[in-house]
């Protein structure tokens, strides 16, 4: 058995063609997107829309306020066990998003280390502001130099995280991770959803155009009323925070509008460098695409002895 991924840059097509395939399988989503779990933050995550969400069950959709945190362990936990509860409806789980780190965690397995301790990093954070940050990373190269060379020098929050780990598992990063890695308990197929830069480029400036006159503005100012704030990591969502900016200190709209679009095509350009160095991909030309067949490959893939 091989569990279905459906996976692409931002504005390719992933939801229209997860719910085309809904025409053919009895399918439940899970959604592999870092900002979907957000309640509030529907039209800049780009979440399925009322009746989208009523013609298909999803997961991993509005199962966090704005103000908590989600990581890629969380996803992966969550993700395994919901897949165990579809496969026992007699359903099939499909995974659906771009947050290409999400994807590779659910495929590679995760570090099953220790948890983050906030009294052990703001001690740390101290000693940093006192003997400075090339400090540590110098004695990080003593203790573990396979893993200090592949970290920048000044990346203060992977020097924490590293020191965390030598001083709760007593081991080195390198080892730890060798150690303590978690394997994944399915296999996947991983499907791309190929569109070349021109018509993505265009798709994106297109949709951000279509997210504001959808009220994306309104949205923000709901959520900042409600006491939600740009410092959270919810609001690293491309356009959130560039919005609550123009809400508060005023400027042109038409540049905030420019400035997203700017930015979300960044944010594809860095999907695509992401999804080229992952292994055994298969990519989807939608114009080319025949879903039905598409859909009993699928079938295939989930169920080799029966389909």
């Amino acid at each position: 058995m091989k569990i279905p991924i459906i996976t692409g840059y931002t504005s390719s097509g992933k939801t229209a063609l997860s719910l085309a395939i809904a025409d053919f399988l009895d399918i439940e989503i899970i959604s592999a997107d870092a900002f979907q779990v957000y309640r509030g933050m529907d039209i800049g995550t780009g979440k399925p829309d009322k009746d989208e969400l009523l013609k298909v069950r999803h997961h991993m959709i509005d199962i966090l306020n704005p103000d908590e945190q989600y990581s890629a362990g969380d996803f992966f936990e969550m993700a395994e066990d919901l897949i165990d509860q579809i496969i026992k409806r007699g359903k099939i789980p499909l995974i659906v998003g771009g947050t290409g780190l999400y994807v590779e965690t659910l495929i590679n397995g995760i570090f099953a280390g220790p948890e983050k301790n906030n009294e052990f990093r703001i001690e740390m954070a101290k000693d940093i502001g006192k003997k400075g940050i090339e400090y540590f990373y110098k004695l990080l190269m003593e203790k573990d130099p396979i893993y200090a060379q592949k970290i920048s020098h000044n990346d203060i929050n992977k020097i924490i995280r590293a020191f965390e780990i030598i001083y709760y598992t007593k081991m080195t990063v390198t080892d730890a991770h060798r150690i303590l890695h978690r394997t994944p308990k399915y296999k996947y197929s991983l499907y791309l959803i190929d569109k070349d830069r021109e018509n993505l480029y265009k798709s994106i400036n297109q949709r951000v155009e279509k997210m504001f006159a959808s009220g994306w503005v309104d949205e923000v100012k709901y959520l900042l009323m409600n006491g939600y704030k740009e410092t959270m990591s919810s609001f690293k969502a491309i356009g959130y925070r560039e919005i609550a900016n123009f809400i508060k200190n005023g400027g042109n709209l038409e540049e905030t509008i420019s400035d997203i679009q700017k930015k979300t095509r960044n944010f594809a350009k860095r999907q695509i460098t992401w999804f080229k160095h992952m292994n055994d991909l298969n990519k989807l030309t939608m114009d080319k695409l025949n879903i039905k067949q598409f859909s009993i490959e699928l079938l295939r893939q989930i169920d080799p002895e029966n389909s």
